[in-house]
């Protein structure tokens, strides 16, 4: 089903820098029609980012308790 809408031409121009070769209301089109993919990427990627800080709190946690390990072994 097509509807037409009424878009600034600056809604148009992004679209189409975001859109390659695409003009008009088909990079529009298209970038609607991405969204989905782009949106599942970015919550992908944060998820794969806090899970990195999470193993590098863990990884912080062990390196002190090797250090203070280290530490007592020096003390003797």
């Amino acid at each position: 089903m097509r509807c037409a809408v009424d878009l600034e031409p600056h809604v148009i121009k992004t679209a189409e820098l975001y859109a390659p070769g695409r003009k008009g209301s088909d990079a529009v089109t298209w970038l609607l029609d991405d969204y989905p993919r782009l949106v599942a990427e970015v919550r992908d990627l944060r998820r794969r980012v806090a899970q990195i800080d999470s193993e590098a709190h863990a990884l912080d946690v062990r390196l002190a308790a090797l250090q203070s390990a280290c530490k007592a072994i020096l003390e003797l």
